[in-house]
């Protein structure tokens, strides 16, 4: 795949998220004391980052700066377990003591619709803008096993070009409604830091790098995105280069 994705392997899932960090609190400070807008994923990615934030980073005056939003939410409440603010309120916002006014959640309790449109004016609304779009300064994006990105799954590549900033979306798994971030705000940002961690990762990383995949979110994302950086783990690397190389002879 032709592509401008910047790909960083670490021995250790740990090591990978915290080169993440350190890459993300630098871009931070490139900023002076401006506010940084920064939207954040879930999901078990999601949760291990916010832990290793709040063990790790837990002093950094760099959050300060950083004016938390979400790239995606379930249609729930925000104190159940399926809800990406419970995790990171309860595993990073309160424990490192970041500002309720500095976090801005999509309120997953209200009507989907609705909250896609609110949410995307608060979005509009806060945010620099470019070619008429809002420009995050970084986004941290997982990628699911399945290939998709935020809450844009296979089934719903529409939303990578959708013209609203953010929609609802439905999980096909499970029938579960999503607000998502769409497609062209993702790839406005400034920076896309991709966490790839977990051997579960290892097949779908291959058919990103390889090709194979040319038609999921994530196939789309690393063609597109301007500034990408896939951060992953030494074996799930070597497993790629090592399929290569099979192929080869």
């Amino acid at each position: 795949m032709k592509t401008k994705v910047n790909i960083q392997s670490f021995y250790t899932a740990n090591e990978a998220l915290e080169a993440l960090t350190d890459t993300l609190l630098a871009e931070v400070r490139t900023k002076g004391k401006s506010p940084f807008y920064l939207a954040v994923s879930g999901g078990e990615t999601g949760k291990e980052l916010f832990r290793l934030w709040a063990s790790l980073y837990p002093y950094q005056k760099e959050w300060g700066q950083v004016r938390f939003y979400f790239t995606d939410e379930r249609c729930v409440s925000p104190n159940g377990e399926d809800s990406n603010y419970y995790w990171a309120e309860k595993e990073f916002f309160q424990p490192v003591g970041i500002e309720s006014r500095h976090v801005h959640r999509i309120r997953g309790e209200e009507s989907p619709e609705g909250e896609a449109f609110r949410y995307g004016r608060v979005v509009q609304d806060d945010l620099p803008g470019e070619n008429g779009l809002p420009r995050f300064d970084a986004i941290i994006l997982g990628i699911g096993e399945d290939g998709h990105i935020a809450s844009i799954f296979p089934e719903s590549c529409n939303l990578l070009t959708d013209s609203d900033i953010y929609a609802v979306s439905n999980n096909p798994s499970n029938g579960q409604m999503r607000i998502t971030l769409t497609g062209d705000v993702i790839l406005t940002a400034g920076k896309i830091y991709i966490p790839v961690t977990g051997k579960r990762k290892e097949e779908r990383l291959r058919e990103l790098l390889t090709g194979e995949d040319i038609s999921s979110p994530a196939a789309y994302l690393l063609k597109n995105a301007p500034q990408a950086v896939i951060f992953t783990e030494k074996k799930l690397w070597e497993a790629y280069q090592l399929f290569i190389e099979e192929i080869r002879t």
